[in-house]
């Protein structure tokens, strides 16, 4: 009879042999070590014993954010059908699981430019932190992707590379003053601020901290290193760049993505969406026929209230 502990060291092992990504692996260990600890808390070690209830009852000792949850019920009933198909169990107990409702996604708050200056100014000796802020506004990247980006992905100002967290290509044109900044720093090492001799979750977290400190000088409320990210995507789409494009430049694997996070920001899908509803409201007489034919309005009777 196989063990819960072993199915999931299996599974473990294939999502390895697939070459999941590592933040993918550090999730489902997280998951399945918790699965594993709350079962044995029950009296369960068989993987055979692991039924609904003890899966409802341990979902209800979660205390975390929904979209963690989902993600959590995810791999749970991945792992089982990995379970069902290596013939350990008849039938998955996960199958009732259901995600929860998910709140809305909070507005993207993108920096302004007086805070943009601020933090420039703010790091105007510590060229490093200076190079990473500029190179995080105007390539649109991700913490992780930025500090551990090689020199060999950029090419003049031409920067590509595969986001970490995706895996889609990311191609973006640096501004030659950033991409200038950038070339001074650390010259001579294959990682503008990585070593890479630490994880690149390390050299995330050290790095987050460090342009924390350079906020904090600046005066910058509410700043974490991803609203660098979030100023360049509604740079972009304020400046008319379809969503689609944008979503391309980020390195989303879904337009969705892109939506739920930008869509408030969204100006050229707005004037398109305007321009539909007027052409038809044109093309229906019924107002003509309640108040006569259209007549253009002049300022002063908007302000005299003629409308």
């Amino acid at each position: 009879m196989t063990t819960l502990t072993d199915a999931c060291e299996a599974y473990l092992a294939d999502a390895r042999a697939r070459r999941l990504r590592e933040g993918t692996l550090v999730r489902y260990r997280l998951t399945l070590r918790q699965l594993c600890e709350y079962a044995t808390s029950r009296g369960v070690s068989n993987l055979a014993d692991v039924d609904r209830t003890l899966l409802r009852d341990w979902r209800q000792s979660w205390r975390c954010r929904p979209s963690t949850e989902s993600l959590q019920i995810q791999i749970t009933k991945t792992f089982f059908r990995f379970a069902v198909t290596e013939q350990w169990i008849e039938a998955t107990p996960a199958s009732g699981l259901r995600p929860p409702r998910q709140s809305l996604t909070p507005p993207t708050m993108p920096l302004s430019l007086d805070e943009m200056r601020r933090l420039v100014g703010a790091a105007r000796e510590r060229s490093r932190e200076r190079a990473l802020i500029l190179l995080m506004r105007y390539s649109g990247l991700a913490i992780r992707d930025a500090t551990t980006l090689p020199r060999s992905a950029l090419d003049g100002q031409i920067l590509s590379l595969r986001r970490a967290k995706s895996g889609e290509l990311v191609l973006c044109a640096l501004p030659a003053r950033v991409a200038a900044e950038l070339s001074a720093v650390a010259p001579g090492r294959k990682h503008y601020f990585w070593t890479g001799q630490s994880r690149p979750s390390t050299v995330a977290s050290y790095w987050r901290a460090r342009l924390a400190a350079v906020a904090e000088r600046a005066g910058v409320e509410k700043f974490h290193t991803h609203r660098l990210r979030d100023t360049f995507a509604v740079n972009l789409l304020i400046a008319g760049v379809a969503i689609k494009d944008v979503s391309t430049l980020l390195g989303h694997s879904s337009v969705l993505t892109t939506e739920r996070y930008y869509a408030p920001w969204d100006i050229s899908r707005r004037d398109h969406l305007v321009r539909i509803v007027q052409s038809a409201n044109a093309e229906c007489h019924l107002l003509d026929h309640l108040y006569g034919p259209a007549t253009v309005v002049n300022q002063g009777d908007v302000a005299a209230g003629w409308c």
